[in-house]
């Protein structure tokens, strides 16, 4: 069984957090809270800010907990440079697979 403390603590491990900034794309719905979370990390990048965008929410139906990335460039018009998802079945959702799965997706260019 995992909970929300349970992720935050995982990314923040991995240098993102949960701030203000993404507090307006987090979807919380009527009858169930935090449908989907989104977290930060802003880098420098050759004197360029990049911020990642780390999104995560359940897909009820396949039972499974999906991760999304999104990086860009905030000074450049269409400045994405990474968009990319990887998904892990609720049954098989430990803290060291959600840390594995938050590295596979940092890991990619």
């Amino acid at each position: 069984m995992f909970t929300k403390t349970f992720i935050i603590k995982v990314l923040k491990k991995n240098g993102f957090s949960l701030d203000k900034d993404c507090q307006s794309l987090c979807i919380h719905g009527d009858y169930a809270r935090n449908l989907q979370l989104v977290f930060s990390n802003r880098s420098q990048v050759n004197d360029l800010e990049m911020l990642s965008r780390l999104y995560v929410a359940v897909n009820l139906y396949r039972e499974t907990l999906v991760l999304g990335l999104i990086r860009e460039f905030t000074s450049v018009a269409n400045g994405v440079v990474v968009n990319t998802s990887r998904s892990i079945g609720l049954s098989d959702m430990n803290e060291d697979s959600l840390d594995k799965l938050v590295k596979k997706l940092l890991s990619a260019n």
